[in-house]
């Protein structure tokens, strides 16, 4: 069986993005909910992230894989801005 972890990047502007959606210190129970590992968005697929009613756009601007040694692994999704709101 394999163990895999997630981890999420984000480019300068998405983190811009999304630290003004949700700030570190506003909520400490903040978390963002993605699918199962066998679902995640594949490069370009555009996810809608933030709280409730002020979801905004991210794109997976890279999806990278890295074997951790046996059976584990980590999948990295690297999340961008749409090139328009740059």
């Amino acid at each position: 069986m394999s163990n895999i972890q997630l981890d999420i990047e984000w480019t300068d502007a998405a983190s811009r993005k999304i630290e003004k959606l949700m700030p570190r210190n506003a909520n400490k129970d903040a978390f963002l909910a993605l699918p199962p590992v066998e679902c995640l968005p594949m490069e370009g697929d555009v996810l809608f992230l933030g709280p409730t009613g002020k979801q905004q756009p991210f794109i997976v601007a890279e999806r990278q894989y890295h074997h951790d040694g046996e059976a584990d692994w980590t999948i990295i999704l690297i999340l961008d801005v749409p090139h328009e709101t740059h």
